[in-house]
C-alpha cells in the first residue's frame, strides 16, 4: 500500500463521475450484448471504487517564522570563528555591526529610494522557470516553496504535467490535415 500513488479528486467531481457511470451503465444495460455488459462490468467497478475510496485532506502548512534582528544577529555571529571575549565585549561587538547595517541601509535607501533592500533571496517566478525545467525539477522547486500550500503545489505541478502532454502529442494544423486526410481549404 506505501508504493501505490494516488490522484486527489474533489467531493463535488467523484459525485458527477458516479452520475455519469451510472448514466452509461443503465444506457449499456438497455441493449443486452456483450459488449454492453462489459461496459455495465466496469461502471459497476468504478462506481465501487470511487465510493469506497479512502477520503483525504490537505494538512495547512504553518508559514515559517521570521527572526528578530537580535536572532539573526545572534545566530550569524556564532557560526564566526570570533576572538574570546566576555558577554559585555559581545554585546558591544554585536551592537557596532547592528549600528553599521542601520547606517548602511539608511545610506542605501537615500540613494535607491525606490529600490527596496532584498530581505530574502531571488526567487523567480515559477513560471519563467517552469519551461527550462524537468518535471521532477518543477516538483522540487514546488516542495521548497514554503509559500505555497500543499493544494497550490498540486495545482501547479499538475497544470504543467498536463501542458507537456498536450505539447507532447498535440499536431499541428498541417499534420491534422495531412492524418486525416483531408485537403486545406482554398485560399480564395
Amino acid at each position: 500500500m506505501k508504493n501505490k500513488k494516488y490522484i486527489l479528486i474533489p467531493k463535488d467531481l467523484q459525485k458527477n463521475l458516479i452520475d455519469f457511470l451510472d448514466e452509461v451503465q443503465l444506457e449499456a444495460a438497455k441493449l443486452n450484448t456483450t459488449d454492453n455488459m462489459h461496459i455495465v462490468n466496469f461502471c459497476s467497478f468504478a462506481i465501487e471504487e470511487l465510493m469506497n475510496g479512502f477520503d483525504a485532506k490537505f494538512r495547512e502548512k504553518k508559514p515559517p517564522q521570521s527572526k528578530s534582528r537580535d536572532q539573526f544577529l545572534d545566530e550569524t555571529f556564532m557560526d564566526w570563528n570570533l576572538p574570546e571575549m566576555d558577554d559585555e565585549e559581545y554585546e558591544k561587538f554585536v551592537n557596532q555591526v547592528d549600528g553599521f547595517l542601520r547606517a548602511w541601509e539608511k545610506e542605501y535607501t537615500k540613494d535607491k529610494p525606490n529600490e527596496p533592500i532584498q530581505k530574502r533571496p531571488y526567487k523567480p517566478e515559477v513560471d519563467d522557470v517552469m519551461e527550462y525545467c524537468s518535471l521532477d525539477e518543477i516538483k522540487d522547486f514546488l516542495k521548497d516553496d514554503p509559500e505555497l500550500s500543499d493544494e497550490e503545489r498540486f495545482e501547479l505541478y499538475y497544470d504543467e504535467r498536463e501542458k507537456r502532454r498536450e505539447r507532447k502529442n498535440s499536431l499541428s494544423y498541417e499534420q491534422l490535415l495531412k492524418k486525416s486526410g483531408v485537403a486545406p481549404p482554398d485560399k480564395n
